[in-house]
């Protein structure tokens, strides 16, 4: 019994220890299956994948406050559309022998004409590179209502002049001024802007600049002088009334270090968020401003001192050369006189109200379709289809210098060919080659580089539009119009394989993209 006992107890001990057995290896195994299934992330990579999905989960429709603060930021843009054209209606008036028309009492002399057309450039060539500055300074809203500030009493000034000297001191002050406004205001546009709305309201550049020609050209036959000039200088007066209430830019305010102020500012620019959201897109920007050093002043040389800086200089250059050399905005400046050189029946002058029309048209379904079609995408379009009429419209004027007897049953092709490249222009070269500007850079490198930049790009289009009318009595219009169209092709080339796509990137992410071109 004891011996039979013994055995019993044996196995049954023995088939314990075989369930034992199976059940810590199955225990096992399940713990290897856990395990595998850990991966190790790092915590920088972790950090800013959450913020990436933060980012877009905190996507929401923008907000109306948004708008009324970037429409309001843009009147400035359309008084400076509106004195770029300002001579084409005021020098019909100085022209007149009318003293009741002609505040001069006498017509303008052709010496005062280059004067009054050329001094005002070179003193907004002045004001595009020394004042974006300040706004690092003072900050992005100060500045622009001093700009606001400065544009209307130079645009009083002017209404009152009755010499050519002031007119002369007074427009040269304007375009000063103005030309220091559309260096900034794509910057501080950008910086209350989110990833996915940043290009639409950039956009809002280009549309508000042509609503600006088109207010002049539609104004100024209308009304005397005086009233047309502070009729077109009205917009900053309502500029200065609204854009008080405007918050200063959140990521200027955290780049200062003013973290409750930024936090406020971003709750006014996106009141349709909850806290939590808000707070996200906080340390969002804290994220993008990350790593600056505080001694950085952000100086023009700075630009040229690291490489991912001048890559980018040199790809926010590209596509305002392509608009440039496209030779639309040329033709925009000679429109009239080209017009009535095709031959037509159609006044240069209707025209020029038609194409105004079509290009604020154009620019409106650009600045709401470009998040969705992409910048490359709208500019490589744009570039293609601008070059084609161009291509048509010069062979035009080139049957015409031959005297071909086809231009009697050709002359619907002049406006068909211009309204055409308006039209494939103003869907990409023409709004969104200012919108790259302020994405493209640090927070304390964008006045600088939009000063450089907007500086490089008026000496460009003073030194085309001085050549043009040289070029086209020395070789025709034809050529001048074939190498605008060659361009065109050429700066599309360019663009497919040196300019980054940024759609629905961060500042971030377009800073690490650029270190490793």
């Amino acid at each position: 019994m004891k011996y039979g006992n013994m055995e019993q107890v044996t196995f049954n001990h023995s088939c314990l220890s075989n369930h034992v057995k199976k059940m810590d290896e199955k225990t096992r195994f399940e713990k290897q299956d856990i395990l595998q299934e850990v991966k190790y992330v790092p915590t920088e990579f972790k950090n800013n994948q959450k913020f990436k999905a933060e980012s877009q989960n905190n996507k929401k429709d923008d907000t109306i406050f948004l708008y009324v603060s970037v429409i309001v930021a843009q009147m400035l843009v359309a008084v400076a559309g509106a004195n770029l054209v300002w001579t084409s209606p005021a020098l019909i008036k100085l022209y007149s022998n009318d003293t009741q028309i002609n505040p001069l009492r006498r017509p303008i002399k052709t010496v005062e004409v280059s004067m009054v057309a050329g001094i005002p450039s070179l003193l907004g060539l002045a004001g595009s590179f020394m004042l974006p500055k300040l706004s690092d300074v003072i900050g992005r809203k100060k500045y622009l209502m001093l700009i606001g500030l400065g544009t209307l009493i130079a645009g009083v000034a002017l209404a009152f002049s009755m010499e050519i000297i002031y007119i002369i001191i007074s427009k040269s002050l304007l375009s000063f001024f103005l030309s220091g406004a559309w260096t900034i205001i794509p910057v501080f546009v950008a910086e209350i802007c989110e990833n996915h709305n940043r290009a639409k309201f950039g956009c809002f550049l280009g549309l508000f600049h042509e609503i600006g020609h088109c207010y002049a050209y539609v104004v100024g036959p209308l009304f005397s002088l005086k009233n047309f000039t502070l009729i077109i200088t009205a917009p900053a007066l309502v500029f200065l009334m609204i854009f008080v209430i405007v918050p200063e830019s959140p990521i200027y305010l955290l780049s200062k270090g003013k973290e409750k102020k930024c936090k406020e500012a971003l709750r006014k620019f996106r009141n349709n968020k909850s806290e939590e959201e808000l707070e996200a897109d906080f340390v969002q920007i804290k994220e993008t401003l990350k790593g600056r050093a505080e001694t950085n002043k952000g100086n023009v040389l700075d630009l040229f001192r690291k490489r991912e800086n001048r890559f980018a200089l040199l790809l926010a250059l590209l596509p305002l050369l392509v608009q440039s050399f496209s030779g639309i905005s040329i033709l925009m400046t000679y429109l009239a006189p080209v017009f009535n050189a095709a031959g037509t029946s159609i006044s240069g002058d209707i025209v020029a109200i038609i194409i105004s029309i079509v290009k604020i048209s154009s620019f409106t379904f650009t600045s709401f379709v470009v998040e969705t079609f992409g910048r490359k995408r709208m500019l490589l379009i744009s570039a293609t289809g601008s070059g084609v009429p161009l291509l048509v419209l010069g062979l035009y004027f080139y049957l015409q210098y031959i005297n071909s007897a086809l231009l009697d049953s050709m002359q619907w092709l002049p406006l068909f060919a211009l309204l055409s490249s308006t039209l494939m222009f103003s869907i990409g070269l023409g709004p969104v080659p200012f919108a790259l500007i302020s994405e493209l850079f640090q927070t304390d490198l964008r006045a600088a580089s939009s000063a450089v930049i907007n500086t490089l790009f008026n000496i460009v289009m003073f030194s085309l539009t001085a050549c043009f009318p040289l070029i086209s009595e020395a070789f025709g219009i034809h050529c001048c119009i074939w190498l605008f169209s060659s361009c065109s092709f050429l700066g599309a080339i360019l663009i497919y394989f040196f300019l980054p796509e940024l759609k629905g990137k961060s500042f971030t992410e377009i800073q690490e993209m650029l270190k490793m071109y």
